[in-house]
């Protein structure tokens, strides 16, 4: 395949990431900004589409929801599977503390948050969190690596542009390096955890001391973390140990 470029960020490619999804044993995503795709619950991904393509018409919006819905289900469903070795994920900070639609009051961005923490716990899926306070690996903002049982490499990075694909040995190589990088850099899975607890925590502890949003709750960062987590801290695991990615 080389090098493709696509224009289309639509339905088309998220069915092109689909087949991917099917085809790979391994999958490497890292994206700065908001949750990765796979991850997210149907409610946050209309949030996400809609807040890069506020243009959209409702019904365009509601299609690619479907699509990314289905898309989580079937590698939900892969998690299952033999051929799957295994899934990293890394997120950076902003897209844990940041809630990209107050409405409702931050319970979708906490449902959210739900999500990863029960993602979390699967043997073959590792989600990592990265430190805002550290300069990311290359700069990177978003890409993903697939890998597929032929030793075949994909990688995919997403611009406001368009899209890229690549088998290119130069490009993979790149990608699996950097993404290698950022791992060392983020925070442990143990750790990622307790960072979205804690996050979860000063979500309900800010609702609970205002009953009426203020203009400055709506805020769309979560309030300052507390140095201990409250009751939806769940019983202490044994630390897991991660996947060599």
């Amino acid at each position: 395949m080389g090098r493709i470029e696509t224009a289309e960020v639509g339905a088309d490619n998220l069915n092109r990431l689909s087949s991917l999804d099917a085809l790979a044993t391994t999958v490497r995503v890292f994206d700065s900004n908001v949750i990765p795709g796979n991850l997210r619950t149907p409610n946050y991904s209309a949030a996400v589409i809609h807040a890069a393509h506020p243009k959209l018409p409702h019904y365009e919006v509601r299609r690619r929801v479907l699509i990314k819905e289905e898309r989580a289900r079937a590698f939900l469903r892969r998690t299952f599977d033999e051929q799957l070795i295994g899934a990293w994920f890394v997120i950076g900070e902003r897209a844990i503390t940041r809630c990209i639609d107050m409405e409702d009051e931050g319970n979708m961005h906490a449902l959210q948050l739900r999500h990863l923490l029960m993602l979390a716990t699967h043997a073959k899926i590792s989600i990592q969190v990265m430190p805002e306070k550290v300069v990311t690996p290359a700069l990177a903002e978003q890409f993903a690596l697939y890998g597929m049982d032929d030793d075949q490499r994909v990688g995919y990075v997403e611009t406001i542009m368009g899209s890229w694909y690549s088998t290119r040995l130069d490009d993979v190589a790149k990608l699996h390096s950097t993404f290698s990088d950022i791992v060392r850099e983020a925070m442990s899975p143990d750790s990622t955890q307790r960072f979205i607890r804690e996050v979860l925590a000063s979500w309900r502890s800010a609702k609970n001391e205002s009953p009426e949003l203020t203009e400055d709750s709506r805020s769309s960062s979560a309030p300052s973390r507390p140095q201990a987590t409250t009751a939806l801290e769940s019983p202490e695991r044994a630390p897991r140990r991660p996947m060599e990615p």
